[in-house]
């Protein structure tokens, strides 16, 4: 018994010297590398530059505006949070909340958390060095935006032209989704409504 606590306790001091050994002791690691864990060294940093991308080699647009990114990472010392929405799904979760109510969001998206701007789909390297320090963007027009790029769907596949849809088919798809006590509370707001039109 007195064995057995005398060698956890060696052993324990032991891994607390080997954790807290600084590289620049006499007897540290060579070339500087410290033996501390993994899990304790490296901290995420907060970054407002979030890209929503999917794995190399999916798609074309992310691969380009990688490169685009990584450029601008070298170019002003910055570091941008890249969240694959196909492997991490916080991060779908995430981008589907972005893009809620967006009926025309193109992939991959670019999102700055402190100014609240948004670049979707693949943009010019302005655009993105703009994003970058916060700066004000132009509003994408919908004659700017030029494809609609739909995850899941075969390469030689055209999305459907009649996507548009007028607000009664929205609104129906919405009301589907409502849950009945949210159906219910719907239905008093218009009644509301159209009772203070009367009155009017």
């Amino acid at each position: 018994m007195i064995r057995s606590s005398f060698i956890y306790v060696v052993w324990n001091a032991l891994i607390a010297a080997l954790i807290l050994r600084s590289p620049s002791s006499a007897d540290a690691a060579p070339l500087g590398k410290s033996i501390t864990p993994a899990f304790l060294g490296k901290k995420k940093t907060y970054t407002p530059l979030l890209f929503f991308k999917v794995p190399k080699g999916t798609m074309d647009e992310c691969d380009k505006m990688e490169k685009i990114i990584k450029s601008l990472e070298k170019e002003n010392k910055i570091q941008v949070q890249r969240l694959d929405i196909m492997r991490d799904r916080a991060a779908r979760k995430l981008y589907e909340k972005l893009v809620e109510g967006n009926l025309r969001s193109p992939f991959p998206l670019l999102y700055h958390r402190e100014s609240l701007q948004r670049v979707y789909g693949l943009a010019d390297e302005d655009l993105v060095r703009s994003w970058t320090k916060g700066r004000l963007l132009p509003e994408q027009s919908e004659e700017e935006e030029t494809e609609v790029t739909v995850l899941g769907g075969e390469e030689g596949e055209d999305a459907p032209m009649d996507m548009e849809m007028d607000m009664d088919e929205l609104e129906m798809e919405m009301d589907a989704e409502l849950t009945p006590m949210q159906r219910r509370g719907k239905e008093a707001m218009k009644r509301r409504m159209e009772e203070g039109r009367k009155k009017e």
